[in-house]
């Protein structure tokens, strides 16, 4: 006996469940192209809406505030000191400190020689000492102090760096009374920049006036050069 079997039923469940992906498909696709659109749609209004309402409100409020500068009086005057105000700090920070040059000197000049004309030249970095002393001998010393000093700076305690150099006695002279000198050296910039602190490293060998402090003592400054000759030695001989 033949079995028949009715398949019909089976392919209509088929075909309507792939008429439902399809749909479902459908679906998905046109509620992800509606998103895009509207995302689409937001960016365009913000960009050609929103912001040139921004930009044009900006432009507004910076015509507004330039309007309001203008009708400032002397407005030019005002901004020029304001910046020369705002350099002044800097400026402070950069400038030569020339007073230190009056606590160096009693450190590094020995007792008995005084100074009667001190020329110092920052941009250069030069410095031109002349003055007398009873003996050439301390004027020697005087060279010899001015070789080998040393400072250190608040920024690196740890090392020593020569002071000076270059430092040459170009002119001598010796009459029946006193000896007259010119020396001429070279000094570290960092000696008179005022953004660190410095400290002198004198040879201790060598008595200066910041160590004997008596009434005895001639002056620093005398204001005596005597007639120096030219006469180049260079260092203590």
């Amino acid at each position: 006996m033949a079995v028949q079997f009715n398949l019909l039923p089976d392919i209509k469940l088929e075909f309507d469940r792939q008429q439902r992906y399809k749909r479902l498909i459908y679906t998905v696709t046109f509620l992800s192209s509606a998103v895009v659109v509207a995302i689409f749609l937001i960016s365009f209004l913000s960009v050609n809406v929103l912001q040139k309402k921004l930009l044009n409100d900006a432009n507004a409020d910076i015509k507004n505030y330039s309007n309001k500068l203008k009708e400032v009086p002397d407005l030019d005057k005002v901004l020029t000191i304001q910046s020369q105000l705002n350099s002044l700090p800097a400026l402070h920070q950069k400038k030569h400190l020339t007073s230190r040059l009056f606590d160096y000197l009693p450190q590094i000049t020995p007792t008995n020689v005084s100074i009667g004309t001190l020329k110092l030249d920052t941009t250069a970095n030069t410095i031109s000492i002349s003055g007398t002393s009873d003996k050439i001998e301390n004027i020697n010393k005087f060279v010899d102090t001015i070789k080998f000093t040393k400072y250190i700076s608040e920024a690196d305690q740890s090392k020593k760096v020569n002071a000076f150099s270059n430092v040459i006695l170009t002119k001598i002279n010796r009459d029946d009374k006193t000896a007259s000198y010119t020396i001429e050296a070279t000094f570290d910039p960092i000696l008179f920049d005022g953004s660190s602190a410095i400290a002198l490293v004198v040879p201790k060998e060598v008595t200066t006036r910041s160590v004997v402090d008596s009434p005895s003592v001639s002056p620093l400054f005398n204001g005596q050069t005597g007639k120096p000759e030219d006469k180049e030695q260079q260092g203590a001989q």
